[in-house]
């Protein structure tokens, strides 16, 4: 997506004292320390990063919120890596990273992870499927024209490559090893469009996720698979997790079990409207190492200054419209998600 510009008027935050809102709201959520036993990670999305032009400020507090994770899989880093190096350079603890090259949009994804604690395997690569393996599948998409519901259904739609490769690491921590999958998949367009070549784009969201998820499930029931652990985790673009939601059919008709992040602070969208953002694991062993999960929505703990200032002059809506903007700006317009697991013998 575009970067979003600096909001006028300009805002200038403390940085010390928004890290102590942070941490505060880390215990109202629930977000657990790191243990010796147990792995925290995250996922997050942080919109345009390389790109946007935060101040250094900026890139310090999103260290700040990524430093209580032991493995963080970021969507969206742009290709100059500048902005994503200093983060990980403030971050507390001895961290390093892993990113892959640019893909559509011109954006990579990353690894990052506490080194005394995670260790990165021999598997690092793309998912990339040969013609012969692209799977066809009927896409079918509800849509409104006119106040009136409409059904467009798009027949043994077959597969186009993604627009950016998930990418794969194997991780190892204590007691267990799996391979995790850091995804940004195509949006392409909003699914209730009056335009044909709109519900197109949207279908195309749909079948990278039934090719993902089926990816999923052919290699962790593969002997050959270097690990049959697999967790998926990023942006998939699933606007709601719900049984008659075509892009949520998708992700689960091969047998993967979508973690319900969402059930404690809404949606992964700065509204907690939508559930863009998901964790995914595979029904093999790693399923029974997970503990608790949620996500982190950090923006309701940062700038209550600015927020304040808005809600004393503004209506409600127009001022979480305006607030959102120094949110996106700053930080993200995607909240993070978490999943801590057991990594006892």
């Amino acid at each position: 997506m575009p970067s979003f510009g600096r909001p006028d008027p300009d805002f200038q935050y403390n940085l010390a004292a928004e890290k102590a809102a942070l941490q505060s709201w880390y215990n109202v959520r629930g977000v657990p320390l790191s243990k010796s036993d147990r792995l925290l990670m995250a996922s997050w999305n942080i919109a345009n990063l390389g790109e946007q032009k935060r101040d250094l400020k900026d890139l310090k507090l999103i260290a700040a919120i990524l430093s209580r994770f032991d493995l963080i899989a970021v969507q969206e880093i742009k290709d100059n890596l500048e902005h994503f190096e200093t983060v990980v350079g403030h971050m507390d603890g001895d961290y390093s990273w892993i990113a892959n090259d640019t893909a559509g949009n011109n954006e990579r994804l990353g690894f990052i992870f506490r080194k005394k604690k995670v260790q990165p395997g021999k598997l690092f690569g793309e998912i990339a499927l040969p013609a012969r393996d692209f799977p066809s599948y009927t896409v079918i998409v509800p849509y409104t024209f006119r106040r009136k519901e409409y059904v467009e259904v798009y027949y043994n739609l077959t597969f186009t490559p993604f627009d950016r490769n998930p990418f794969i690491g194997h991780f190892t921590c204590a007691g267990i090893d799996f391979t995790l999958v850091n995804v940004h998949l195509y949006f392409g367009s909003f699914r209730n469009s009056s335009k044909v070549e709109e519900r197109a784009k949207y279908a195309r969201r749909v079948l990278e996720i039934y090719t993902l998820a089926k990816w999923s499930k052919k290699r962790a029931r593969s002997k050959n698979s270097y690990d049959n652990d697999i967790i998926l985790v990023g942006d998939m673009n699933i606007p709601k997790m719900d049984n008659d939601d075509t892009a949520f059919q998708a992700l689960v008709k091969s047998g993967l079990k979508p973690v319900n992040v969402h059930s404690k602070a809404g949606g992964s969208n700065l509204d907690g409207s939508k559930t863009y953002d998901q964790i995914a694991i595979t029904p093999t062993g790693i399923k029974d190492r997970m503990l608790l999960y949620g996500i982190f929505d950090f923006d309701n703990a940062v700038f209550k200054e600015k927020w304040q200032n808005l809600e004393a002059r503004l209506e409600k809506e127009k001022a979480n419209r305006e607030f959102n903007k120094y949110i996106r700006f700053h930080l993200s317009d995607h909240r993070l998600l978490w999943l801590q697991l057991d990594t006892s013998i």
